[in-house]
């Protein structure tokens, strides 16, 4: 018979290594969704910046992985994601080809006042110009329109 703690300690020690190469980021919400959403905190692998409160480096042809934790204060069947470059207010051009089925990284229907956590893989295309961006991710339900949003900065590296 095994026993629990040969097969919980390995477990464990995984999910230990897994988060300690996440690093936690500095993030702006989304002035216009704060009575909306609570970003809780974002991760970025890799982000060995993120200890000097730095821009993550992405490096171009390498995946980079986000993860958030966010607590809508709405209900909604389903949300839409979306990525890009804040170039103003106004003007936010996209930065990959995103999947915009938010529920294929996030459990759906979210509830108002449940944490949840997105979770994605994002390729950096070697097209994208060597510079530092600052880029705006979005959860939004397409009924309501009704969102979770935040900024944060990241320079792409060769």
């Amino acid at each position: 018979m095994l026993h629990l703690s040969t097969v919980l300690l390995p477990l464990l020690l995984l999910l230990l290594a897994a988060l300690a190469n996440a690093e936690v980021v500095n993030f702006h919400p989304c002035a216009d969704t704060v009575d909306m959403c609570t970003i809780d905190q974002v991760r970025v692998e890799p982000c060995v910046q993120a200890e000097r409160n730095a821009a993550c480096h992405i490096r171009r042809r390498h995946p980079s992985k986000i993860s958030f934790e966010f607590t809508p204060k709405f209900d909604a069947d389903r949300l839409e994601a979306s990525l890009g470059w804040v170039k103003s207010e106004t003007e936010e051009l996209p930065l990959v080809t995103l999947d915009r089925e938010a529920c294929k990284a996030t459990t759906c229907p979210v509830r108002a006042g449940v944490q949840q956590t997105y979770t994605l893989t994002a390729p950096v295309e070697a097209k994208f110009p060597l510079s530092a961006y600052t880029i705006r991710w979005a959860l939004t339900d397409p009924v309501t329109s009704k969102r979770c949003c935040f900024t944060h900065d990241i320079k792409v590296v060769r």
